[in-house]
């Protein structure tokens, strides 16, 4: 019994030491241990998808950054959030059942409040 404590203990330590923590990048998704994450500065992008027609809120729409591959979906209001984002310039991508897909381009990603608005079109 105090070899399988000493063991989960040990497993626990160590597992806390090195966890890795995915950041968006401009160039793609990197693993970062979390003790690095303090010395890189990130922030987030939120935002809402709606329908062209009917202004109603999308859910379940996938949304990604161009060349990265966390995505997201849109929750029960049509609302997302990225988290872990280092700043820069990003084209984000969104896709749906029945919707075309979406890119928005050149998306400034800096500061606190990142909020932007994606409208889908019907196939």
């Amino acid at each position: 019994m105090k070899k399988l404590v000493f063991l989960f203990i040990a497993l626990l330590v160590v597992g806390l030491e090195s966890q890795a923590i995915k950041v968006v990048t401009p160039n793609g998704d990197k693993e970062i241990e979390a003790t690095e994450l303090a010395a890189i500065e990130t922030t987030s992008l939120s935002g809402v998808v709606l329908d062209n027609q009917t202004g109603e809120a999308l859910v379940g729409v996938a949304i990604r950054f161009e060349g990265s591959k966390e995505t997201v979906y849109t929750d029960f209001d049509g609302n997302f959030k990225i988290d872990n984002v280092v700043p820069g310039k990003y084209n984000v991508l969104s896709s749906y059942i029945s919707y075309t897909d979406n890119k928005m381009k050149e998306v400034n990603v800096s500061g606190k409040n990142n909020v932007i608005r994606l409208v889908l079109k019907k196939d």
